[in-house]
């Protein structure tokens, strides 16, 4: 749970601290995909945010697909899991005593906007989560009547990037933001994401190297991916993110770095003197499930091959790092496959983004050339976003290029293709074999 109040505290903070503050000419939000709290008609929280990992509408979520044959179609576009709003409303309608009084189920990105301009507007891209189809950019209504949750508790829909509101005189006082400067439609924060790096063009593509690793590229048109690893967000200039979300990312990195004792610089130092392959050693870097390729929340993190020879902080950390990059690999297929896009191009952020190991091995893996960026944020994307809305005679292509900085570009070692794509296949086959 998240105090919701306590956020819009810390923006207000946050926001003050801006050096040239009085000088915004125009604002966006973004924040967490699914994260949502209750309102009264007055828009004050009548519950704490709910996360949108949290796992307590799981039961609901299981009621979602139950009641709405329309929700159980469209997992094709959006598979039904407790990170979804529904299975957290109805979670909501059963436990919260002031139920009667919700005026307004908001995203996070609503709240502060709600704050900052008396308006709470969302965009399709922001509430992807509530059932909004991806197909129309509308309410999936019939899903709202299967589950008996009135429609108008949700905020209105606007495009992206549209003018929601302006700044108001209580919220200039408070944050010392110009009064009446437009507040502009956002995006999730891994949107605003995507856009900072520059993710623009179908067929480009953006992974998000943290905690989890978390794929997202440009298509021209949602189809639907009958076995639900997939899902997909509505984007900018009638384009869509297709999206995939691992349990890959730098979580075994810092557990070992923990364990060993030894620094991630040190380890990647290590690693970057051991042979590709690790000399037979094979790493499963999802520790707590997996969503893609198959969806099998039992799977945990394994080490397979061990010997003497390669028992050493730099294979085993090497190992990890060569089962990131064969989880992205596997998520790139599947997105040209589901999609009929070719990847042309794969642009990488996120802490895990500063190992110039990790992204030689990515892109030998993918056989693709990998972009890394310097200081990507996703307020940089929102801020792009704010610019674009407050001018449109601007293309957001050409503020992103004054904006985005390459760092350095990995070039394929083609001589390594076949041996990484046959690990890669054993990886997939031992995880079946073991987790089922």
């Amino acid at each position: 749970e998240r105090d919701i109040d306590e956020i819009w505290k810390r923006v207000v903070s946050s926001v003050r601290a801006l050096e040239h503050v009085r000088s915004v000419e125009a604002i966006s939000v973004d924040a967490t995909s699914g994260t949502v709290v209750a309102v009264d008609s007055k828009g004050k929280p009548l519950c704490p945010a709910i996360l949108y990992a949290d796992k307590r509408s799981t039961k609901e979520a299981g009621d979602v697909l139950e009641r709405s044959e329309i929700a159980r179609d469209y997992q094709t576009f959006l598979p039904v899991d407790a990170s979804l709003v529904l299975p957290k409303i109805l979670w909501l309608k059963r436990n919260l005593q002031e139920f009667g009084k919700v005026s307004r189920i908001l995203h996070e990105n609503d709240f502060i906007t709600m704050k900052l301009c008396g308006n709470a507007k969302t965009s399709p891209n922001v509430a992807g989560k509530s059932h909004v189809d991806v197909r129309s950019g509308k309410y999936l209504k019939d899903i709202y009547e299967d589950l008996d949750i009135p429609l108008d508790l949700m905020p209105a829909l606007a495009e992206i990037g549209d003018v929601v509101g302006f700044v108001s005189k209580d919220a200039s006082i408070e944050t010392g933001l110009p009064n009446g400067i437009p507040v502009i439609n956002g995006v999730t924060d891994a949107t605003a994401g995507d856009i900072a790096t520059g993710t623009l063009e179908k067929g480009q593509l953006n992974a998000t190297i943290g905690t989890t690793l978390v794929v997202h590229a440009v298509v021209d048109k949602p189809l639907p991916d009958r076995k639900r690893r997939i899902y997909y967000k509505n984007y900018l200039s009638s384009t869509y993110i297709a999206g995939g979300a691992t349990d890959a990312g730098t979580l075994p990195l810092d557990s070992i770095s923990s364990m060993l004792r030894l620094s991630l610089h040190d380890l990647d130092l290590a690693a970057s003197n051991v042979p590709p392959g690790c000399d037979g050693l094979l790493a499963q870097p999802q520790w707590t499930g997996t969503r893609v390729p198959d969806h099998n929340p039992n799977v945990r993190g394994f080490f397979i091959g061990l010997t003497a020879k390669n028992c050493t902080p730099g294979h085993i950390f090497r190992s990890l790092l060569e089962g990131n990059a064969a989880i992205l690999s596997e998520v790139i297929g599947i997105i040209e496959e589901v999609t009929e896009v070719t990847i042309k191009e794969v642009r990488i952020c996120g802490g895990g983004s500063r190992s110039d190991v990790q992204n030689q091995i990515m892109a030998d893996m993918m056989g693709l050339e990998v972009l890394a960026l310097e200081n990507v944020e996703a307020a940089v994307g929102s801020a792009l976003l704010a610019a674009w809305g407050a001018d449109r005679k601007i293309d957001i292509r050409q503020l992103a290029a004054r904006v985005v900085k390459p760092r350095r570009r990995y070039i394929p070692q083609k001589e390594l293709a076949d041996a990484y794509c046959k690990q890669r296949d054993l990886l997939r086959t031992l995880t079946a074999k073991i987790y089922g």
